[in-house]
């Protein structure tokens, strides 16, 4: 701890006396709590490696379960993710650049494998109903047809973006020039440094050991909600876009 201040200590000591109630926590509160102020949290927070409070509390989180600590409730994941969504301008940034982008497309396509296959379907059919012509590929032997797709926006998801087929689906509409955009959870991944946007939702997995026929099985799991959020965000968004100026629909 030779790297912390005295107050950056403060911040270190109140988080080990709190323990596990610092995950709901936000940062103003532990701020009070420390007697600090919220930069110093954030300087704190950058020391350890995170970039910010709430990814800060993530990877406390992940600790915590790794030594077998108790978390309170298994929502936290999730509300921490819609509180870096709401704190985040980069990120709305983020999105409007993607519905200015759809609305002036002629086609969306959404494509997965697997979970994100299903997400993919949905996707399609929530987009559709906005008044957005979507389709979807679940299947890796789905066939592209060779045509120009400089109007098309290709949405790619995969948790890991190392999906092989959703790779090798992006590959062909790059080459025929479609916008490649993708939601992944990290960004260090094949699939996001393809596309021209790659959001990134960012949750922690869950892991488990499971019992099957006297054989245990490791299971990683990936909560999808913040994948249907962006969903539905944009597509409520387009909708709003094009109630304010119709144009950009056409």
């Amino acid at each position: 701890m030779q790297r912390l201040n005295d107050l950056e200590f403060d911040v270190y000591s109140t988080i080990l006396t709190l323990n596990e109630n610092v995950i709901g926590m936000k940062i103003r509160r532990l701020a009070a709590e420390a007697h600090v102020s919220t930069t110093v949290v954030l300087n704190f927070c950058k020391k350890m490696d995170c970039n910010g409070w709430t990814a800060f509390k993530i990877k406390y989180g992940e600790y915590l379960r790794n030594n077998n600590k108790s978390i309170t409730t298994t929502t936290e994941p999730i509300l921490n993710y819609f509180e870096m969504y709401e704190q985040d301008e980069e990120k709305q940034k983020e999105l409007d650049d993607i519905v200015r982008l759809i609305c002036k497309s002629r086609k969306v396509i959404f494509i997965g494998a697997g979970p994100s296959g299903v997400l993919a379907k949905y996707g399609a059919l929530y987009l559709s109903s906005m008044g957005k012509p979507t389709q979807y590929i679940d299947s890796p032997y789905y066939s592209i047809p060779e045509e120009d797709c400089k109007e098309t926006i290709v949405i790619a998801l995969s948790v890991s973006g190392e999906t092989v087929s959703v790779i090798n689906r992006l590959s062909r509409f790059k080459s025929l020039q479609a916008t490649l955009i993708s939601f992944t959870n990290s960004d260090n991944n094949t699939i996001s440094k393809m596309v021209d946007i790659p959001v990134k939702y960012y949750v922690p997995q869950e892991e488990f050991n499971i019992v099957e026929k006297t054989e245990q099985i490791h299971v990683t799991m990936t909560t999808q909600i913040p994948v249907l959020h962006l969903i539905e965000t944009i597509s409520k968004k387009i909708l709003w876009a094009n109630k304010i100026d119709p144009q950009l629909d056409s």
